[in-house]
């Protein structure tokens, strides 16, 4: 926010600097004035997200150990809510990752209001894993309200469709899920493994999510092999992707 207030004081000082001198109409100086404002709040937001940026490599640095140190990671980002008045955008991210490593850590109770915050900007995998959190507290209903909001914002991500077709599944809704993984099939350009998880679905047969390896294992809903223990930890939370509040 205080970003882009500086940069809206830029612009008016220049507009009154050009109209009050007569260099220029009141029409013709706001354009100049714009194009101050423009590059004075891009400078700016490309500095406050790269003193953000040096503060999350360094959270990542910290699970990438063995064991991951998860209080080292967490205390590391909260230094990023002081950058949150001055930057849009930041809240979110320092939630998504907040949440994120909740979720990993398994306190699925403090990452919940961290991924809820961040449900209308931070990265869709976040959102899946808050929906994750509703299917394992036996609340469906918003279960399925936040993984539609997934699928409409990763609409290409295969795994965003299986995710959601696998969890109704478990929900005993196959009906729902025929629906959801008909639709992701259009929507994903007739992707192999949401046009088999269909298929396995149409046949009574449990949706297989090993293939998507780590990616599927962090969500916590099989266990997964020894090898991918560790990369279920760091794989996500350390992404550019999902720092800077991707959808795909």
């Amino acid at each position: 926010m205080r970003n882009l207030l500086l940069a809206l004081g830029a612009g008016v000082i220049v507009l009154a600097a050009l109209f009050a001198s007569r260099l220029l109409g009141l029409g013709e100086a706001s354009v100049p004035a714009v194009l101050v404002v423009t590059a004075v709040y891009y400078f700016l937001a490309r500095r406050t997200f790269r003193q953000v940026e040096a503060i999350f490599q360094t959270s990542a640095l910290s699970l990438q150990t063995a064991p991951p140190n998860f209080e080292l990671a967490l205390s590391t980002l909260e230094k990023v809510y002081a950058f949150a008045s001055q930057q849009f955008g930041v809240r979110s991210q320092v939630d998504t990752q907040m949440g994120v490593i909740l979720f990993l850590k398994g306190d699925n109770n403090k990452a919940l209001p961290h991924l809820k915050r961040s449900l209308g900007f931070g990265h869709w995998l976040g959102a899946a894993m808050l929906a994750v959190i509703y299917y394992k507290k036996k609340d469906p209903d918003e279960m399925r309200k936040t993984m539609d909001i997934v699928v409409k914002r990763a609409k290409k991500q295969s795994l965003a469709w299986c995710l959601y077709g696998y969890l109704l599944t478990q929900l005993g809704d196959r009906e729902a899920a025929l629906r959801v993984l008909a639709d992701g099939v259009k929507k994903t350009g007739d992707d192999t493994k949401v046009k088999e998880a269909l298929l396995a679905v149409q046949n009574d047969r449990k949706i297989k999510m090993r293939g998507y390896k780590e990616q599927w294992y962090q969500f916590q809903l099989e266990r997964p092999p020894v090898e991918y223990q560790r990369m279920a930890v760091g794989g996500h939370a350390g992404g550019k992707a999902a720092r800077r509040g991707r959808w795909s």
